[in-house]
């Protein structure tokens, strides 16, 4: 796998753990508005990756990410 694959997907996981922490600082304010927040910690990383894989297949003229091991 390439290294800045793994590095992507890791930088997704770190910010989808720092609004989810973000999240539960808002829980003590407002319910609503952490749990909203906590929704968009699991969406926007995974928009994100879906829109990465996207684009990269778009760059490789159709070719999907195939995950080598």
């Amino acid at each position: 796998m390439k290294l800045w694959l793994a590095a992507f997907i890791l930088s997704l996981l770190f910010l989808g753990i720092g609004i989810g922490y973000y999240a539960t600082k808002l829980y003590d304010k407002s319910i609503a508005k952490g749990f909203f927040t906590t929704l968009l910690a699991i969406i926007i990383p995974f928009c994100l990756f879906m829109g990465f894989i996207y684009l990269y297949g778009l760059y490789n003229h159709g070719n999907p990410l195939q995950f080598k091991w």
